[in-house]
């Protein structure tokens, strides 16, 4: 099988010497949870019970580790509950980087009910620029 935008993101975190990555899987981020599937657990996911959990993870990681912290949620309203913890790290200059799903490209013009732009969503909360990766890869 070829390698897919996931599978590099996944060793680029492995690169840049990610451990761990805190988040709970979804349908808007399958294909980044197969590619750490594949990566043997090199970075590892720690799976909390909520999203909310995974960011303030993410954020406690950074401040007690020197190293930067990573969640993954799906989209939507999984992206929406990453933002307190993300704005804790925001606040305290912690360095978090949040890994965050969408539906395909076909259907982001749709607007369904309980889809949240995540760039639009992280602009509005942080006034900075979101990269955002197509979530078929």
């Amino acid at each position: 099988m070829a390698a897919t935008v996931s599978d590099f993101v996944v060793s680029r975190l492995h690169e840049w010497g990610v451990k761990r990555l805190y988040g709970y899987s979804g349908d808007g981020i399958n294909g980044v949870m197969a590619a750490l599937r594949r990566a043997d657990g090199n970075p590892r996911l720690i799976q909390p019970r909520h999203e909310e959990v995974a960011a303030f993870m993410a954020c406690a990681h950074a401040k007690f580790s020197d190293e930067v912290g990573v969640c993954v949620a799906t989209s939507g309203p999984g992206a929406v509950h990453l933002l307190n913890g993300l704005y804790d790290a925001r606040k305290d200059h912690m360095p978090v980087v949040a890994i965050v799903g969408g539906p395909p490209r076909s259907d982001q013009r749709l607007h369904r009910r309980g889809h949240n732009p995540p760039a639009a969503t992280h602009r509005a909360q942080t006034g900075q620029e979101l990269s955002e990766l197509d979530p078929a890869g």
